[in-house]
């Protein structure tokens, strides 16, 4: 995490050149600086840095960023912590779900992303937006969206007289640092538009190198297969762009 969890003591702030200050929350933190460590010298002024504690203002900033997030509910406070592990395959997708996350500010600077794909009720969604929340936490702009949801949100710009172009629109789902693209697949069968819409989208977050976590509850293959939903070339941006993790154990909905 960005912001540290215990206070900061008195002890690790070197007085002789700082001006320390305390917060009730979060200890000790450095609200100033002395021009000169020699008490006669006439430049001994001591400049005050603004915005109390950084820590809390870190917070703030990761409040209103998760506020901004959409993550739903249910899921916000949802983590790595509270997920529950059974299986070996279950094992694998959670280990590097969570390893994914450790490293998200390396992983967003270079666009990685991941498609988390199979049965319903896996716990794709709660790993998906687990990845978000530590995002957020190392201050990252997120969103979490479904397709449908994010389909009709542009759509509204189809209409005659809106307030926002669509251009606008879609900006709001290419320029986060970090996209968790939900329930591919749930949306009924896509119309060319729609496929070209959402082609723009991961294309865009593609060529600009922009995470994305892809989650369905299709299949990579068969009758209900994720490619016959999506076309090609929205397929090839997304294996590009994601790693490919199986979610085919046990749904939790059915125990």
């Amino acid at each position: 995490m960005m912001i540290p969890r215990e206070p900061t003591p008195r002890s690790s702030i070197d007085e002789s050149k700082y001006i320390a200050a305390e917060c009730p929350i979060h200890g000790w933190f450095v609200s100033g600086i002395r021009n000169s460590t020699n008490p006669r010298s006439l430049n001994n002024a001591v400049r005050y840095f603004a915005g109390g504690c950084p820590r809390c203002a870190a917070e703030r900033k990761s409040k209103a960023i998760f506020e901004q997030s959409l993550i739903p509910p249910r899921f916000a406070n949802k983590n790595f912590e509270n997920y529950s592990v059974s299986g070996s395959c279950q094992q694998a997708v959670f280990e590097t779900c969570k390893e994914f996350a450790d490293k998200i500010i390396e992983n967003i600077q270079n666009g990685r992303g991941l498609l988390l794909i199979g049965t319903p009720g896996t716990g794709k969604t709660h790993l998906g937006c687990s990845i978000l929340s530590e995002a957020i936490w190392q201050g990252k702009t997120a969103l979490f969206t479904t397709v449908g949801k994010m389909l009709s949100k542009i759509k509204t710009a189809w209409v005659a007289g809106a307030a926002v172009s669509q251009d606008e629109l879609v900006k709001r789902f290419t320029e986060v640092e970090i996209l968790v693209l939900d329930e591919i697949g749930a949306y009924r069968s896509l119309t060319e538009r729609e496929k070209d819409l959402l082609f723009e989208i991961v294309n865009e977050r593609y060529e600009q190198m922009h995470s994305t976590i892809f989650i369905s509850n299709l299949q990579l293959s068969g009758r209900d297969s994720i490619d016959k939903y999506l076309e090609e070339r929205i397929m090839d941006r997304i294996c590009e762009q994601a790693q490919v993790l199986i979610c085919n154990w046990e749904s939790y909905r059915r125990n």
